[in-house]
């Protein structure tokens, strides 16, 4: 099995195959090509990270997950049918690497905290809307420590809508969701993530 940590230079595939589709390298790797797989941890790994990184409880965890998430990917390649993106794909063996390891399942947050409350935490009325206090935030190691202070269910929404830039629909496939449940927790996540912003910058 191909290793997941930084891809040597000699394992990559020649130059004129970097620009090969992400389904053309799982097809290749379908097949047992070795250098299609690691162009594919190469392009891939960073996201998966990300988001391991912000949902595992430890960074062990995570890398572990990242791991086992890259063994599934090798072995489950052939499965790939195109449907959604590869990063999503990978994303979603990611995440579910995780979750098995800490053999529960994510659902909701188990508070449920009214919208006007969140709105208001915001800065809903305030002089800048949250959305414009966040452009405008130059601090990224506030805005770091503010998505960490979240729960796992709003850091996962964000990282993969916001983040990753992945389409509605396939973030709720990721998520094993409706759309409009991935709407609705997008939505008070990015309040949720202004209001701590909000917070870090009045402290």
């Amino acid at each position: 099995m191909p290793g997941v940590h930084a891809v040597r230079s000699e394992h990559l595939p020649p130059a004129e195959d970097l620009s090969a589709t992400d389904a053309a390298l799982l097809r290749r790797t379908a097949a047992g090509e070795r250098a299609a797989f690691d162009e594919f941890v190469r392009r891939h790994q960073a996201a998966a990270m990300r988001l391991l990184t912000a949902t595992a409880v430890t960074a062990a965890d995570a890398e572990d997950a990242l791991q086992e998430a890259f063994i599934a990917a090798w072995r489950s390649a052939a499965g790939f049918t195109g449907t959604d993106s590869a990063r999503g794909w990978m994303l979603t063996i990611a995440r579910h690497a995780l979750h098995r390891r800490y053999r529960r399942r994510v659902g909701e947050p188990e508070g449920f905290e009214p919208l006007d409350d969140l709105g208001v935490a915001a800065g809903w009325g305030a002089e800048e809307p949250p959305d414009v206090l966040l452009e405008r935030l130059e601090d990224r190691e506030r805005l770091r420590r503010a998505l960490d202070a979240l729960p796992e269910p709003d850091r996962e929404v964000l990282i993969l809508r916001d983040l990753e830039e992945l389409p509605g629909e396939e973030t709720a496939r990721v998520l094993g969701i409706s759309l409009r449940a991935m709407k609705s927790r997008l939505h008070r996540a990015r309040l949720r993530l202004a209001a701590r912003v909000r917070g870090e910058t009045d402290a």
